[in-house]
């Protein structure tokens, strides 16, 4: 990673600070929350929100009985369905299982590294190019703004009233009806524990035992993810907009720059996996699956001690969507709780 990659990032984050996108983080989340039984201790309920439920995919209530989608006789569902996403954050069991359920015969994946890519894609114009895509929740009120997103057809959505209360009426979308949530998870610290000797349960220990695995550390490549690592390693809010905290700050992270292996969104569990990168500022996507695999059993994830965020991606149905109905048909298919939790053995994204 260079000081041009690190400069992006501060001034990205300088445009838009956390506080102004009003992110919660989950030094805030209470300690009885569920998420903290995965995930590890050092998380508090914001005061504005309940408790989260108690796996971190599906959104949807299991309990509750899903309503079928919308039949061929209600709508005409088309032929093929375009999803732009994240790589490999969909199970294939669903798609196939979707597919076969609606008679859609071609289904066609592009991926994303980073919501920047994303965003970046749209801006230069590639509309209607894709029906479906899973931005981060802080990035929905920019893609609304901008007419990269449509309103969502609720009427052949109506398992989106499965979802959770706790996830509805959230500042990025408080009217819901431009996104559904998809996943969510934190952003923490994850140690390859028969390399890493060292303790490292907070951020600003990250900071401090990194040149002894210099070469050996993933960091992945988002700005709201990584500044708030420096911030919190110098007892500072992650919402801060203080000049001078900002820039040491920033100073911290150029001191990480030289040991860092590589900004990666998307394949920083890979690195984790293969030994390549012992030490991550990572999500927990890709990463808790690691535990349960005997070459990998070593693999740690921890939130800090000195806090950090969640986040959360949603599904979306772009503007100009060439298939529309299959992308209704879509959203109500994998809203049913037993979709979600295929998705969670697949996907391990919370």
């Amino acid at each position: 990673m260079t000081d041009q990659d690190l400069d992006q990032i501060v001034r990205r984050m300088a445009q838009t600070p956390l506080s102004r996108r009003g992110f919660m983080w989950a030094s805030t989340l209470s300690a009885s929350a569920a998420f903290l039984a995965a995930c590890g201790p050092g998380a508090s309920p914001s005061p504005s929100t309940s408790a989260a439920p108690p796996s971190t995919a599906p959104t949807t209530e299991a309990s509750t009985e899903p309503t079928p989608s919308p039949s061929a006789a209600a709508v005409v569902i088309e032929k093929e369905l375009l999803m732009y996403n994240w790589g490999d954050y969909v199970d294939p069991g669903n798609m196939k299982a979707f597919q076969a359920e609606f008679g859609v015969e071609k289904f066609t994946y592009d991926t994303f590294a980073s919501n920047d890519e994303m965003m970046a894609k749209f801006q230069g114009g590639a509309t209607g190019q894709w029906d479906i895509s899973a931005p981060t929740a802080n990035f929905v009120p920019a893609m609304r703004d901008q007419g990269f997103i449509q309103k969502l057809d609720l009427a052949h959505i109506p398992n989106a009233a499965l979802i959770d209360e706790t996830f509805k009426k959230q500042w990025w979308d408080p009217t819901d009806e431009w996104q559904l949530p998809k996943d969510w998870g934190t952003t923490g610290i994850t140690l390859r524990t028969k390399f890493v000797k060292d303790e490292v349960k907070t951020w600003k220990q990250f900071f401090e035992v990194a040149p002894k695995y210099s070469g050996k550390i993933v960091v992945v490549d988002s700005p709201d993810d990584v500044f708030v690592a420096p911030l919190k390693a110098l007892g500072y809010s992650l919402n801060s907009v203080d000049e001078t905290e900002l820039g040491q700050a920033r100073e911290l992270l150029l001191g990480l720059a030289p040991h860092v292996l590589a900004l990666d969104s998307d394949q920083y569990n890979t690195k984790i996996e293969t030994g390549e990168a012992v030490m991550g500022l990572t999500w927990t996507g890709g990463i808790l699956e690691l535990r349960d695999k005997p070459k990998t059993a070593d693999v740690v994830y921890l939130i800090p001690d000195d806090g950090t965020v969640f986040w959360m991606d949603t599904w979306v149905v772009l503007a100009d969507a060439p298939h529309p109905n299959a992308a209704n048909a879509f959203l109500n298919f994998i809203l049913e709780p037993h979709r979600g939790a295929g998705l969670r053995r697949s996907q391990d994204a919370g």
